[in-house]
């Protein structure tokens, strides 16, 4: 009897147990999000993706811009590198030709300069040749050339054998000594190396994107002409009576554009835009040259492509020459 009343008290229990419990489990509350809320997350959402494309954005202008940097840095520097060697192994005598900048030559825009250095340069004979060579630099201004508004480098090697004496194309020439009537010249013996038109195969492209070349001097603490420690386009009348003696340092200034910025020129925009880039003026300080020429960028007078404009970077060095 005990056990059978305990049975039944245990399923009554459990009978009410599951009557109170059955009606709480059955009740499921049912939620979601309401219309503001969902507004709100689409809005926070939407301003998310607005910052990340912005991020993305800058992120890919700077690489670009650096890209573009790193180009023309690139080739500045490899030309300017070139530029050391010759300047450094410049003969430095009063008894050689030199083709420079003076108060009777003062090359208006693109700047041409040309002298002998004791380097490496190209022989078209074989035999007794020197050490020695003729080198000059120019911005290419032939319209036809393939090497249009581009800056060449000329290495001609010079024989020791020989007197000059105009004759054919190739003949030996070997390094020449100013005459009393200065007839052996550079622009008279090596037209090519004084001029920015004529053609001459030992000119090699050495800055495809250098459009602008402009150089001048720091003369020495005691010069012969001109005022010490100045900076000048010349102070000397004419280019046989430059006295390398004078200059303490060549100072070279180069723009330069990089490739992806220059294919949105073309060639006579290129010539155009190297012109608005004022010469140097003799008693300008040091770094006023590549202001004006970052001025005369910015104002952009040609109307030409700011994309294009963005992509030009300017510099100049000294080369100070050992006496």
């Amino acid at each position: 009897m005990f056990d059978a009343r305990c049975l039944m008290f245990d399923l009554a229990s459990s009978r009410r147990l599951r009557g109170k419990r059955g009606p709480v489990d059955r009740r499921v509350r049912v939620g979601g999000f309401t219309l503001t809320e969902l507004l709100v997350t689409m809005s926070v959402l939407v301003l998310l993706v607005f910052l990340f494309t912005q991020l993305l954005n800058s992120a890919a202008t700077t690489m670009t811009l650096g890209n573009k940097r790193m180009d023309a840095d690139s080739q500045a520097r490899q030309l300017l590198d070139r530029m050391a060697i010759d300047f450094d192994q410049m003969l430095k005598r009063t008894d050689v030709s030199y083709y420079v900048k003076t108060l009777g030559n003062t090359q208006a825009g693109n700047d041409q300069i040309a002298f002998f250095s004791a380097v490496p340069g190209y022989y078209s004979q074989a035999g007794y040749n020197s050490n020695a060579s003729l080198v000059a630099y120019r911005v290419n201004a032939d319209s036809t050339s393939a090497s249009y508004n581009k800056l060449e480098r000329m290495g001609k090697g010079l024989a020791l054998n020989a007197a000059y004496t105009p004759g054919p194309s190739g003949s030996p020439i070997p390094l020449l000594f100013l005459d009393s009537a200065n007839t052996t010249t550079i622009q008279n013996i090596w037209p090519a190396a004084a001029s920015s038109t004529t053609a001459d195969s030992d000119y090699e492209t050495a800055g495809p994107q250098v459009f602008r070349f402009e150089y001048y001097y720091l003369l020495s603490s005691s010069p012969s002409i001109g005022t010490a420690n100045q900076l000048s386009a010349g102070p000397w009348s004419s280019t046989n009576t430059f006295s390398v003696k004078d200059v303490a340092a060549i100072v070279v200034a180069i723009a330069v554009i990089e490739p992806k910025s220059k294919v949105l020129l073309s060639n006579d925009q290129i010539a155009a835009l190297a012109g608005t880039l004022p010469d140097f003026t003799t008693d300008w300080v040091p770094g006023q040259l590549l202001t004006q020429w970052q001025n005369a960028l910015n104002a952009n007078t040609l109307g030409l492509p700011r994309a294009a404009i963005s992509g030009i970077r300017l510099y100049e060095r000294y080369f100070y020459l050992s006496q």
